[in-house]
């Protein structure tokens, strides 16, 4: 029961977000596909699998204790990569949290080391070459680098 709940509660979400989408008026469009198509498509995603939800629900099953302290520590990680982005920078805020991230999930060392050089890496390239999106390097390395 409280499956379907939640998927019409999802549905009605869906339904907003892509009502919402639908309705922004741009005075022009700077990109091909316009300001409109990110929410209308998440909108229109939502509320066509809530569908599934409410027409064919599984039992739900809660989670145990281990869960949930994974779920607070993924919390608090998140918390602190917040507060110190800016502070580290990009790079080193994410490669950090990625490597904690994989040592919760019970990654080896070498294998969070790995994953969070590599993610921290491949999304900078991504934003700074491909999206040109300029990301903090941040106020520790500014003051050793003299920026």
């Amino acid at each position: 029961m409280i499956d379907r709940a939640f998927g019409v509660f999802l549905l009605l979400l869906g339904l907003f977000i892509l009502y919402g989408g639908l309705s922004l008026e741009v005075p022009f469009s700077y990109d091909p596909l316009g300001p409109k198509t990110f929410p209308v498509l998440i909108g229109g995603a939502l509320a066509l699998l809530s569908v599934v939800v409410i027409v064919k629900p599984k039992q739900a099953r809660f989670p145990g204790s281990n869960t949930n302290l994974k779920t607070l520590l993924i919390v608090l990680l998140l918390i602190m990569y917040e507060m110190t982005f800016n502070f580290l920078g990009f790079l080193l805020a994410t490669s950090l949290l990625v490597f904690f991230l994989s040592k919760i999930f019970k990654g080896t060392t070498l294998q969070a080391f790995g994953s969070g050089v590599g993610v921290s890496l491949v999304v900078y390239m991504l934003f700074h070459y491909l999206l040109e999106v300029p990301l903090p390097a941040g106020t520790l390395f500014a003051k050793i680098l003299g920026a």
